[in-house]
């Protein structure tokens, strides 16, 4: 067996001593894989930590038909100095970003779970970083009133994007790469060409800093969220730039999150009234409520549909992760293991991993194949 250095341990919280039979009352299975030498609990502590560090999906200790009725405890990928702000896996699911309040961007082997390069050039924090369509440029917003675009594979800026004249808060691309988006303290949402980052329009009007946005599937509207007098959720004609909607409820919130499903029927939000800390999920279609999650104790901060659209995983402050079935609202399960706030998460292209970027420096992955 290969001898593990310091550098190469992977935190896991696999143990042998559970029971494996049971499952999980929300319904989600995990695969488990057969020990056949279990002669000594010495040996089979060995096998299950060796098996743990080879596979994401792989668990511990029962017969091949058995599910497993915890999922495990995250790998932990560590070397930021500071907050994990956000997370976005590459389009080919190889390399997971990570940006951080340590001013840099860290870009990760997700099969080695090693660091391939820092990107290091933004002047303060790191909010938001969104790969592009073919996986070579990485675009990443900070609060040092920035974008930048980063060439993948030399750690290089391809272009400095200014405009902004406060922070910025939050990036997103559009399906088909055309367009990227900004939201800043400035209350504006700058649209950029995705490939050149040559700016393109301005959206005025947001009336408060902008926190979140998201593209509709067809790239024909843009999501904003942020704090806004008695407008929570603003919604633009991308090709006018014009303010199509606003989507109210009773008080007024901070949103700091936002996400259209894959087939764009659903938007969501997360919401951070502090008696609620709830997901709201929206009709596209008719933009009526449809339903509000509740079961975060503390701000919601990341909502990401897995790349199937059944599955809504969300982060908040209470440093939890929580699964949701997308269609009905229903709690699936929570991943706990983070000791700080949960600020961002993202699945991978497979839908197979999930992973989350928090305030405790780490980023951890996460399993969450389901049967």
């Amino acid at each position: 067996m290969t001898r593990l250095g310091r550098s190469d341990i992977i935190k896991t919280n696999c143990s042998p001593t559970l029971n494996a039979t049971e499952t999980d009352k929300e319904g989600m299975e995990w695969q488990v894989k057969i020990i056949e030498d279990s002669s000594t609990l010495k040996w089979k502590s060995c096998l299950i930590v060796f098996s743990c560090l080879m596979s994401l999906v792989s668990v511990c200790g029962a017969d091949e038909n058995d599910v497993w009725d915890k999922p495990l405890n995250s790998l932990t990928l560590e070397g930021h100095s500071g907050a994990v702000l956000c997370v976005v896996f590459s389009p080919d699911g190889r390399t997971l970003a990570s940006g951080s309040s340590d001013k840099t961007v860290r870009l990760w082997d997700v099969g080695t779970r090693k660091l391939k390069r820092t990107l290091a050039g933004h002047t303060e924090r790191v909010t938001a970083i969104i790969f592009l369509p073919d996986g070579k440029t990485l675009a990443s917003s900070s609060w040092d009133k920035t974008v930048r675009l980063w060439d993948v594979q030399t750690g290089k800026p391809k272009a400095v994007l200014k405009g902004h004249s406060g922070r910025v808060h939050t990036l997103t691309l559009s399906g088909n790469g055309a367009l990227l988006a900004s939201g800043a303290s400035d209350e504006t949402v700058r649209l950029w060409n995705g490939q050149t980052g040559k700016p393109k329009q301005t959206l005025i009007g947001s009336e408060g800093p902008v926190f979140a946005l998201a593209f509709s599937p067809d790239n024909g509207t843009l999501a904003s969220g942020g704090e806004f007098d008695n407008t929570v959720i603003r919604l633009w004609d991308v090709q006018t730039g014009k303010l199509e909607r606003t989507l109210k409820w009773r008080r007024v919130d901070a949103v700091k999150t936002v996400a259209f499903s894959p087939d764009g029927s659903i938007l969501a939000n997360g919401s951070s009234r502090p008696e609620e800390n709830t997901i709201r999920l929206w009709n596209v279609r008719t933009w009526e409520l449809i339903r509000a999650l509740t079961g975060h104790r503390q701000e919601v901060t990341s909502v990401v549909f897995s790349p199937d659209g059944k599955t809504l995983a969300s982060g908040a402050w209470d440093r939890e992760v929580k699964l949701w079935e997308a269609r009905t609202g229903k709690f699936k399960y929570t991943l706990s293991g983070h000791s700080g706030a949960v600020f961002s998460v993202a699945f991978s292209p497979d839908g197979k991993t999930l992973a989350s970027g928090s305030a405790d420096k780490t980023v951890r992955l996460w399993a969450t194949a389901m049967q």
